[in-house]
């Protein structure tokens, strides 16, 4: 294949695996002062209030405007924290057109309390405008102890009382199926947070459900299981930039591999799915734990993460003597990988194509089953101090 074909080929691949970081998605988050906006957007972003590019919080309306909050792991994830509806700056006959409800993608709108009037003025124009939206109620984290403790009843009980309580005022007010998630705004891994991401990601298009999923923090099982269906399919994309060039022999094994492109989507899966130094700090830091704790329950990624590049190898040449890596196997699948090649390329791109593929497929495994293996530590860790705490109040 001429050398101006392979970088075509080449480039067109890095902008399809680099395209999730090029769609804009816009998210409202909207309701009235004090219930926990400004905190959501920037536990979205993954920060505090004391960060320095955080959304200032308070008790009262700090926000006077609709104000941008891009996502640090990308720009073009915007949390937008709108004013509340009904006030003299932002009267309800003119909120929407002054909101420009037009561009978003999907709104939230939070209430601590029962949802009101407002609200429902806004859940009117937006079912008009055809947009995604869902009710959010905060504070959960004060409110279920508070009813626990004022009537003996159950974390459960609390939620279902809640729960029916806004289904039933909304239902009186014309919304007939509401989605309703109940929230701590601080916390992603606590009560219906990650529900609530998970519904948000399900409710948009393929592109704009990648430049979420791929944004966000690996911090609950869910998000994993999302991170590594999209990562999964992106394999292919880099499997076609082995077999546009790039590939070597490998000492040991009848078969070519990208070895550098294969140890740069492992450091990228590693880091998508939360086993990098600054995301198991962060994790530990929320489920209330230790790194050394969460590290302990690292297996097939401590290779990859200490010695990359003879890991990788290690796993081509089981990969090729397990029979698994073989041009046969790759079947109809590779026939886009010949299109455009001089012939004499072609049995050398298709073992590049095939060792790539299937090492960046265990290797996406090895991260991926690791990733949960330390959630699943942090979330036992997390249930075993709640369980103590519970056993000395009693």
């Amino acid at each position: 294949m001429e050398n101006k074909s392979l970088e075509t080929h080449s480039e067109t691949i890095n902008e399809k695996l680099q395209q999730w970081k090029t769609i804009p998605l816009n998210i409202a988050i909207t309701g009235e002062s004090g219930s926990g906006k400004s905190t959501m957007v920037n536990t979205l972003r993954g920060l505090k209030p004391r960060d320095k590019e955080a959304a200032p919080v308070g008790v009262k309306e700090t926000t006077m405007d609709p104000t941008p909050y891009l996502h640090p792991k990308n720009p073009k994830l915007k949390l937008w924290d709108l004013p509340g509806m009904g006030t003299l700056k932002f009267p309800a006959a003119e909120y929407i057109e002054k909101m420009e409800c037009k561009k978003y993608d999907f709104f939230l709108i939070v209430s601590h309390t029962r949802f009101s009037e407002h609200d429902l003025h806004l859940v009117k124009a937006l079912t008009e405008l055809k947009k995604n939206f869902v009710f959010v109620r905060s504070r959960m984290d004060i409110d279920i102890p508070n009813q626990m403790d004022d009537y003996g009843i159950s974390e459960e009980e609390v939620k279902k009382e809640v729960r029916e309580d806004i289904q039933k005022y909304l239902k009186d007010q014309g919304v007939p199926d509401p989605h309703i998630f109940l929230v701590n705004c601080r916390q992603q891994t606590t009560y219906e947070f990650s529900d609530l991401v998970q519904y948000i990601w399900n409710n948009l298009p393929d592109l704009k459900r990648a430049t979420m999923v791929l944004s966000l923090r690996a911090v609950t099982e869910g998000m994993v299981n999302a991170k590594t269906e999209i990562l999964r399919k992106e394999i292919k994309w880099s499997a076609l930039m082995s077999a546009s060039g790039g590939a070597v022999p490998i000492p040991g094994v009848s078969i070519a591999a990208d070895i550098s492109l294969i140890s740069g989507n492992t450091l990228y899966y590693i880091e998508q799915l939360g086993l990098d130094d600054e995301s198991l700090e962060l994790l530990a830091k929320e489920y209330d734990t230790t790194v050394a704790y969460l590290k302990e329950n690292i297996r097939g990624t401590s290779a990859l993460i200490a010695s990359p590049r003879e890991a990788i190898i290690t796993i081509l040449r089981a990969l090729v003597l397990g029979g698994a890596a073989t041009i046969s196997t790759i079947g109809e699948a590779l026939k886009m990988t010949i299109v455009g090649m001089a012939a004499g390329s072609v049995v050398s791109s298709v073992s590049a194509f095939a060792s790539t593929y299937f090492t960046l497929n265990k290797i996406l495994t090895l991260v991926s089953d690791d990733s949960h293996r330390v959630l699943q530590a942090a979330i036992a860790i997390r249930a075993k101090k709640l369980s103590e705490e519970m056993s000395t109040q009693q």
